[in-house]
């Protein structure tokens, strides 16, 4: 079992985040040491309860927690949801001394995030990520949120965990287009800080696809370890944290164009591609560095064109609601080359001129 300690200085706050096989073992003597007496409290949906919550939920039987079960689906990431989970609380007169545990993936993580973020002004979090997407990305940092109908990930607070469980053996039972979903995260996070993890995989593609495990502990605890030093420089994503965006500003897009009926990493993938033309045009990224990062998502199972049918206008509309777009302007990271992106002091994402964006979207209709 390995330990990575994540330090925000700013809040004086410091968690764990344990990594490894059975690391889900270590709740309860956790939950007992630092918050014995607690009420605890479960939040799942209803594919992850089967797979994976019913074990945890044996494992702290002895603590009497309970169970919230929702929808799978982006959909469930809503206001009407948080409203749902709070009631249920509140009827049950839990107070200040609970505490949530998020077992899922980004959906749950951030749902049940910002419902500990608010309830009784903040009660504990922890994570318990059952995707690789959850584990490498969207459980570290702090951010939680929900949807609106404008677009993505609009409404939210950043609320650090108590602490963090990463347990490699819930990989076993996912489904392989899922797995490949969080690979996403992976290679844009070493395309944009690290060469030597995108030389990593870029050697060691079969081994990831057939999980194995040495492998994976490793590309995992890299990607961790990176996000981990992202964070304690910049929590509130006022400098370094816009790195994170990568392949984001468009792919956040066209999760909304498409109504959340494409997964994240997919979407992500395909924005990848259009932020890296977007470099090409704009920022002198060149043809050979932008090749490598679109053969290793292609080499991983991941899309990287934008379908022939797509609105780039409609696309563009959605960017301007962003919460990355400043005076209602899309802004973008750019790559200068694999593990270095473009900056001006505290400044990691751009405004981009329209003509640009729309080329680079067109062009990646072409492939």
């Amino acid at each position: 079992m390995q330990e990575i300690k994540v330090n925000i200085k700013e809040k004086g706050k410091q968690y764990s985040i344990f990594v490894g096989r059975k690391a889900s073992n270590l709740i309860k003597s956790y939950l007992e040491k630092m918050h014995g007496g607690s009420k605890i409290v479960v939040v799942t949906d209803s594919n992850v309860k089967n797979l994976c919550a019913d074990a945890i939920l044996k494992e702290l039987s002895g603590l009497s927690p309970y169970l919230i079960v929702i929808p799978v689906g982006e959909s469930s990431k809503s206001r009407g949801m948080k409203e749902r989970i709070e009631n249920h609380l509140l009827e049950k007169k839990y107070g200040r001394d609970t505490v949530m545990i998020a077992v899922g993936g980004g959906m749950i993580g951030d749902l049940a995030g910002f419902t500990a973020s608010t309830y009784n002004r903040g009660i504990p979090i922890i994570h318990v990520p059952t995707t690789l997407l959850a584990m490498v990305y969207s459980s570290i940092g702090g951010k939680t949120s929900i949807n609106a109908e404008h677009g993505k990930n609009l409404i939210g607070t950043t609320y650090q965990p108590d602490a963090i469980f990463t347990d490699l053996d819930f990989l076993k039972p996912l489904p392989q287009e899922e797995f490949i979903n969080g690979m996403a995260e992976i290679i844009k996070t070493a395309a944009t800080l690290d060469k030597e993890l995108f030389l990593f995989i870029e050697k060691n593609i079969k081994k990831i696809l057939e999980k194995d495990e040495n492998v994976l502990l490793y590309i995992i605890k890299r990607s961790i370890e990176l996000k981990k030093v992202v964070v304690e420089k910049d929590e509130k994503e006022q400098g370094p944290r816009q790195i994170l965006n990568f392949g984001h500003t468009f792919g956040h897009a066209l999760e909304a164009y498409k109504e959340y009926k494409l997964k994240h990493g997919y979407c992500v993938s395909t924005g990848i591609n259009v932020e890296l033309r977007i470099s090409e045009l704009a920022n002198k990224l060149s043809k050979e560095n932008s090749k490598k990062i679109k053969l290793i998502l292609k080499s991983i199972g991941l899309p990287i064109n934008v379908e022939k049918d797509i609105d780039a206008g409609k696309i563009i509309e959605i960017m301007r609601s962003d919460k990355k777009a400043l005076g209602q302007k899309p802004r973008f990271v750019m790559l200068e080359k694999i593990g270095k992106i473009k900056s001006k002091g505290d400044v990691f994402s751009f405004e981009v001129d329209e003509i640009i964006i729309k080329k680079a979207i067109e062009l990646c209709k072409d492939g």
